[in-house]
């Protein structure tokens, strides 16, 4: 029997007493250019050009304006849009208002999630090559110091890998260059996941989900200090990773760009605990007992 390693509580109450637990706040990025030009030619119905665009939609949807054959390389790791750039800042705002502050910050190694973090984060806009002339003469004007959490990629926490070529991202030098004080430590300098791991077909949801299960693990296994952590991530591989726990129904909706949902992410050390299956470790204790 495959018991429970993680439990989920919502952070409208604590959670349990005696398991050991962290606040997680999942961050869908933004809206990249491959979002609105996903949107624009499905309004234009660009598939109506070209017959091999039309199977190409039947197979792959709106999607299919990614592919490399349709649109080259024009969306390999895109950046946000002017609305994304919007919808992060007032995420921010958000944030602001709620006095929420974060121990760490986990982000998927592209441009769209890490520009989400940087403009949407407040305690690390001061990082952001791009902040507004004006945001920086303020914070120097009121001697304000940048003391930003660790912000830390993984590779673990990027979108579902298929063929299109917003799944790919620029190398980590190119990346480094654009987010100097980022962690890439633990993402290597090409894509070699895009190239050589493909979670596609019938394989697709065994793999991502997998792979959510081993990032519930990275975070779990983070310093204990990192208690209230933001994961800026993509939509594909939230609702893997949220469907690795028992939710309602509207827990397992699809997130908006720059959507943030927050919850307290659990080890299951004691099995009578709400969230974890209350019989599974008994069960499982009861079958090694000798006869």
């Amino acid at each position: 029997m495959d018991c429970p390693a993680h439990a989920v509580f919502p952070t409208s109450r604590p959670p349990p007493e005696g398991l050991r637990c962290k606040t997680v706040h999942l961050i869908r990025h933004a809206e990249g250019t491959h979002n609105a030009a996903e949107l624009e030619a499905e309004r234009r119905q660009r598939f109506m050009k070209r017959e091999e665009w039309r199977a190409l939609r039947e197979t792959h949807g709106v999607a299919f304006y990614l592919l490399e054959s349709v649109t080259g390389l024009t969306y390999w790791d895109p950046p946000l849009t002017r609305l994304g750039r919007r919808q992060a800042a007032k995420l921010r705002r958000e944030l602001t208002r709620s006095n929420v502050t974060f121990d760490a910050i986990f982000s998927s190694p592209f441009r769209r999630t890490l520009q989400t973090a940087m403009i949407g984060c407040p305690q690390i806009e001061c990082l952001h090559r791009a902040r507004p002339w004006w945001r920086k003469l303020g914070a120097w004007l009121r001697h304000e110091p940048c003391l930003p959490p660790p912000v830390v990629t993984t590779d673990l926490l990027r979108e579902r890998i298929a063929n299109y070529t917003s799944d790919g991202r620029r190398t980590v030098t190119q990346l480094a260059a654009e987010f100097p004080r980022v962690d890439f430590g633990e993402v290597s300098e090409e894509d070699r996941p895009f190239l050589e791991s493909k979670e596609l077909g019938k394989q697709e949801q065994p793999l991502v989900r997998a792979r959510a299960r081993r990032a519930v693990q990275w975070l779990m296994d983070r310093p204990t200090q990192q208690r209230t952590v933001a994961v800026v991530t993509h939509s594909h591989f939230l609702l893997a990773l949220l469907g690795l726990f028992r939710l309602p129904d509207e827990g397992l909706l699809r997130f908006a760009n720059a959507e943030r949902r927050a919850l307290h992410l659990c080890a299951c050390q004691n099995d009578a605990q709400e969230g974890c299956d209350p019989t599974c470790t008994s069960a499982a204790a009861a079958a090694e007992k000798p006869p």
